[in-house]
Protein backbone atom coordinates (compact mmCIF):
# COMPACT_ATOMS: atom_id res chain seq x y z
CA UNK A 1 0.00 0.00 0.00
CA UNK A 2 1.33 3.41 -0.97
CA UNK A 3 0.66 5.59 2.12
CA UNK A 4 2.22 8.63 0.48
CA UNK A 5 -0.21 8.55 -2.42
CA UNK A 6 -3.19 8.26 -0.08
CA UNK A 7 -2.12 11.25 1.97
CA UNK A 8 -1.57 13.29 -1.16
CA UNK A 9 -4.98 12.26 -2.50
CA UNK A 10 -6.75 13.56 0.63
CA UNK A 11 -5.18 16.96 1.46
CA UNK A 12 -6.48 18.62 4.60
CA UNK A 13 -6.83 22.38 4.75
CA UNK A 14 -6.17 24.16 8.04
CA UNK A 15 -7.26 27.62 9.05
CA UNK A 16 -4.31 30.02 9.56
CA UNK A 17 -2.95 30.23 13.09
CA UNK A 18 -4.36 33.24 14.99
CA UNK A 19 -1.53 34.69 17.04
CA UNK A 20 0.43 37.88 17.62
CA UNK A 21 2.30 37.57 14.31
CA UNK A 22 -0.91 37.00 12.37
CA UNK A 23 -2.48 40.09 13.99
CA UNK A 24 0.49 42.30 13.19
CA UNK A 25 1.01 40.98 9.67
CA UNK A 26 -2.61 41.67 8.76
CA UNK A 27 -2.88 44.89 10.80
CA UNK A 28 -5.99 43.55 12.53
CA UNK A 29 -5.75 45.91 15.49
CA UNK A 30 -5.56 49.02 13.32
CA UNK A 31 -8.42 47.81 11.15
CA UNK A 32 -10.45 47.03 14.26
CA UNK A 33 -9.96 50.53 15.66
CA UNK A 34 -11.04 51.97 12.31
CA UNK A 35 -14.10 49.71 12.33
CA UNK A 36 -13.01 48.07 9.08
CA UNK A 37 -12.91 44.44 10.22
CA UNK A 38 -15.76 42.09 9.26
CA UNK A 39 -17.93 40.77 12.06
CA UNK A 40 -16.20 37.38 12.37
CA UNK A 41 -12.72 38.89 12.28
CA UNK A 42 -13.65 41.41 14.98
CA UNK A 43 -15.07 38.65 17.23
CA UNK A 44 -11.96 36.49 16.73
CA UNK A 45 -9.72 39.40 17.68
CA UNK A 46 -11.79 40.21 20.77
CA UNK A 47 -11.73 36.58 21.90
CA UNK A 48 -7.93 36.36 21.42
CA UNK A 49 -7.36 39.61 23.33
CA UNK A 50 -9.60 38.34 26.12
CA UNK A 51 -7.40 35.26 26.39
CA UNK A 52 -4.15 37.31 26.11
CA UNK A 53 -4.67 40.60 28.03
CA UNK A 54 -0.91 41.12 28.26
CA UNK A 55 -0.85 41.98 24.56
CA UNK A 56 -3.05 45.04 25.13
CA UNK A 57 -0.95 45.99 28.17
CA UNK A 58 2.14 46.00 25.98
CA UNK A 59 0.40 48.31 23.49
CA UNK A 60 -0.74 50.62 26.37
CA UNK A 61 -4.14 51.06 24.76
CA UNK A 62 -5.80 52.30 27.98
CA UNK A 63 -3.27 55.14 28.36
CA UNK A 64 -3.60 56.04 24.69
CA UNK A 65 -7.41 56.04 24.97
CA UNK A 66 -7.30 58.40 27.97
CA UNK A 67 -4.91 60.71 26.16
CA UNK A 68 -7.17 60.73 23.09
CA UNK A 69 -10.17 61.72 25.22
CA UNK A 70 -8.23 64.58 26.80
CA UNK A 71 -7.16 65.80 23.38
CA UNK A 72 -10.76 65.77 22.16
CA UNK A 73 -11.91 67.73 25.20
CA UNK A 74 -9.12 70.26 24.71
CA UNK A 75 -10.13 70.76 21.11
CA UNK A 76 -13.74 71.43 22.14
CA UNK A 77 -15.07 68.19 20.69
CA UNK A 78 -15.58 65.92 23.71
CA UNK A 79 -16.63 62.35 22.92
CA UNK A 80 -20.15 61.46 24.07
CA UNK A 81 -19.76 58.14 25.89
CA UNK A 82 -23.42 57.81 26.85
CA UNK A 83 -25.56 55.00 25.50
CA UNK A 84 -27.02 55.96 22.12
CA UNK A 85 -30.60 57.15 22.34
CA UNK A 86 -32.98 54.47 20.97
CA UNK A 87 -35.35 55.44 18.13
CA UNK A 88 -38.78 56.68 19.12
CA UNK A 89 -40.50 53.47 18.09
CA UNK A 90 -38.42 51.50 20.62
CA UNK A 91 -39.27 53.64 23.65
CA UNK A 92 -41.35 52.32 26.55
CA UNK A 93 -44.02 54.93 25.91
CA UNK A 94 -44.75 53.49 22.47
CA UNK A 95 -45.16 50.02 24.01
CA UNK A 96 -47.49 51.41 26.67
CA UNK A 97 -49.53 53.22 24.02
CA UNK A 98 -49.79 50.08 21.89
CA UNK A 99 -50.87 48.05 24.92
CA UNK A 100 -53.54 50.59 25.81
CA UNK A 101 -54.80 50.71 22.22
CA UNK A 102 -54.95 46.90 22.08
CA UNK A 103 -56.88 46.77 25.36
CA UNK A 104 -59.39 49.38 24.19
CA UNK A 105 -59.80 47.55 20.88
CA UNK A 106 -60.57 44.30 22.72
CA UNK A 107 -63.11 46.04 24.96
CA UNK A 108 -64.80 47.62 21.94
CA UNK A 109 -64.83 44.29 20.09
CA UNK A 110 -66.48 42.41 22.97
CA UNK A 111 -69.00 45.21 23.43
CA UNK A 112 -69.96 45.05 19.75
CA UNK A 113 -70.02 41.26 19.87
CA UNK A 114 -72.36 41.32 22.88
CA UNK A 115 -74.65 43.79 21.11
CA UNK A 116 -74.60 41.59 18.01
CA UNK A 117 -75.58 38.51 20.04
CA UNK A 118 -78.41 40.46 21.70
CA UNK A 119 -79.76 41.67 18.37
CA UNK A 120 -79.49 38.19 16.90
CA UNK A 121 -81.44 36.75 19.82
CA UNK A 122 -84.16 39.36 19.34
CA UNK A 123 -84.25 38.57 15.61
CA UNK A 124 -84.59 34.83 16.32
CA UNK A 125 -87.43 35.53 18.75
CA UNK A 126 -89.18 37.65 16.12
CA UNK A 127 -88.77 34.96 13.49
CA UNK A 128 -90.13 32.34 15.88
CA UNK A 129 -93.10 34.51 16.68
CA UNK A 130 -93.75 35.10 12.98
CA UNK A 131 -93.52 31.40 12.13
CA UNK A 132 -95.42 30.03 15.14
CA UNK A 133 -97.81 32.86 15.82
CA UNK A 134 -98.62 34.48 19.15
CA UNK A 135 -101.65 33.56 21.23
CA UNK A 136 -104.21 36.31 21.75
CA UNK A 137 -107.17 36.11 24.06
CA UNK A 138 -110.13 35.22 21.75
CA UNK A 139 -113.14 37.52 21.78
CA UNK A 140 -115.69 35.05 20.39
CA UNK A 141 -116.33 31.32 20.28
CA UNK A 142 -117.51 29.25 17.35
CA UNK A 143 -118.28 25.62 16.52
CA UNK A 144 -117.00 23.98 13.31
CA UNK A 145 -118.11 20.55 12.01
CA UNK A 146 -116.15 18.84 9.23
CA UNK A 147 -115.85 15.40 7.64
CA UNK A 148 -112.32 14.64 6.38
CA UNK A 149 -111.57 13.50 2.84
CA UNK A 150 -111.15 9.73 2.71
CA UNK A 151 -108.33 9.91 0.16
CA UNK A 152 -105.31 12.16 -0.18
CA UNK A 153 -105.43 14.89 -2.83
CA UNK A 154 -109.20 15.50 -2.93
CA UNK A 155 -108.79 18.75 -0.95
CA UNK A 156 -112.50 19.33 -0.38
CA UNK A 157 -112.45 19.17 3.41
CA UNK A 158 -111.17 22.62 4.29
CA UNK A 159 -111.24 24.85 7.37
CA UNK A 160 -110.54 28.58 7.01
CA UNK A 161 -109.31 30.47 10.08
CA UNK A 162 -108.80 34.25 10.37
CA UNK A 163 -106.10 35.63 12.67
CA UNK A 164 -107.47 39.16 12.36
CA UNK A 165 -110.50 38.25 14.49
CA UNK A 166 -109.24 35.99 17.31
CA UNK A 167 -111.75 33.29 18.15
CA UNK A 168 -111.92 30.04 20.09
CA UNK A 169 -113.06 27.26 17.76
CA UNK A 170 -114.74 24.07 18.99
CA UNK A 171 -113.72 21.66 16.22
CA UNK A 172 -115.79 18.50 15.51
CA UNK A 173 -114.13 16.04 13.12
CA UNK A 174 -116.66 13.40 11.98
CA UNK A 175 -115.11 9.92 11.99
CA UNK A 176 -118.24 7.77 12.02
CA UNK A 177 -116.98 6.03 8.87
CA UNK A 178 -114.07 4.51 10.80
CA UNK A 179 -116.40 1.90 12.39
CA UNK A 180 -114.94 0.40 15.57
CA UNK A 181 -111.62 2.22 15.50
CA UNK A 182 -111.47 4.51 18.53
CA UNK A 183 -107.92 5.80 18.93
CA UNK A 184 -106.29 8.23 16.50
CA UNK A 185 -103.46 10.67 15.99
CA UNK A 186 -103.22 13.81 13.86
CA UNK A 187 -100.30 15.33 11.93
CA UNK A 188 -100.34 19.01 10.97
CA UNK A 189 -97.73 20.01 8.33
CA UNK A 190 -97.24 23.55 7.08
CA UNK A 191 -97.06 23.67 3.29
CA UNK A 192 -93.50 24.00 1.89
CA UNK A 193 -92.03 24.19 5.39
CA UNK A 194 -92.44 21.16 7.62
CA UNK A 195 -94.24 19.61 10.55
CA UNK A 196 -95.97 22.08 12.84
CA UNK A 197 -97.93 19.86 15.24
CA UNK A 198 -98.57 16.23 16.24
CA UNK A 199 -101.55 15.25 18.41
CA UNK A 200 -101.40 11.74 19.86
CA UNK A 201 -103.93 9.52 21.63
CA UNK A 202 -107.08 11.21 20.31
CA UNK A 203 -110.35 9.35 21.11
CA UNK A 204 -113.74 9.48 19.44
CA UNK A 205 -116.64 10.54 21.60
CA UNK A 206 -120.04 8.81 21.70
CA UNK A 207 -121.07 10.72 18.54
CA UNK A 208 -118.12 9.29 16.59
CA UNK A 209 -116.31 12.66 16.50
CA UNK A 210 -112.88 13.89 17.41
CA UNK A 211 -113.34 17.08 19.41
CA UNK A 212 -110.65 19.65 20.04
CA UNK A 213 -110.42 23.35 20.81
CA UNK A 214 -108.39 25.65 18.56
CA UNK A 215 -107.31 29.25 19.18
CA UNK A 216 -107.26 30.97 15.78
CA UNK A 217 -104.10 32.91 16.71
CA UNK A 218 -102.15 29.78 17.71
CA UNK A 219 -100.76 29.23 14.22
CA UNK A 220 -98.98 31.57 11.82
CA UNK A 221 -100.61 32.47 8.53
CA UNK A 222 -100.29 29.81 5.86
CA UNK A 223 -101.73 26.55 4.53
CA UNK A 224 -101.55 23.39 6.65
CA UNK A 225 -102.14 19.82 5.51
CA UNK A 226 -103.79 17.69 8.18
CA UNK A 227 -103.56 13.88 8.14
CA UNK A 228 -105.47 11.58 10.51
CA UNK A 229 -104.30 8.07 11.31
CA UNK A 230 -106.11 5.35 13.22
CA UNK A 231 -104.17 3.42 15.84
CA UNK A 232 -105.58 -0.10 15.93
CA UNK A 233 -104.96 -2.31 18.93
CA UNK A 234 -102.83 -4.54 16.72
CA UNK A 235 -101.02 -3.74 13.52
CA UNK A 236 -99.66 -0.60 11.86
CA UNK A 237 -101.35 2.83 11.84
CA UNK A 238 -104.00 3.32 9.14
CA UNK A 239 -104.28 6.59 7.17
CA UNK A 240 -107.98 7.38 6.84
CA UNK A 241 -108.58 11.14 6.79
CA UNK A 242 -107.21 14.31 5.20
CA UNK A 243 -108.20 17.96 5.44
CA UNK A 244 -106.74 21.41 4.82
CA UNK A 245 -106.42 24.21 7.37
CA UNK A 246 -106.02 27.72 5.99
CA UNK A 247 -104.88 30.40 8.39
CA UNK A 248 -105.26 33.92 6.96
Amino acid sequence: MNVRNISQGNPQTHSPRFDRKFIEDHQLLERYLENKLPFKGARDLENWCRAHPEYLDELKLSERAQTSLKLLEASGRPLDLREPKPPWWKTIYVLIGLGAATFLSLVAFWALFGKYELLRGQLDDTRTQMSQGSLVQPAIESSVHITPDRAQGIDKARIVVSRSAPQLMDLHVDLNYTNKLTQFRMFVDKKDQGRALVLNNLLKDSNGELRMTLNSTGLAAGTYNVRIEALPFRGSPIELGWLILEVR
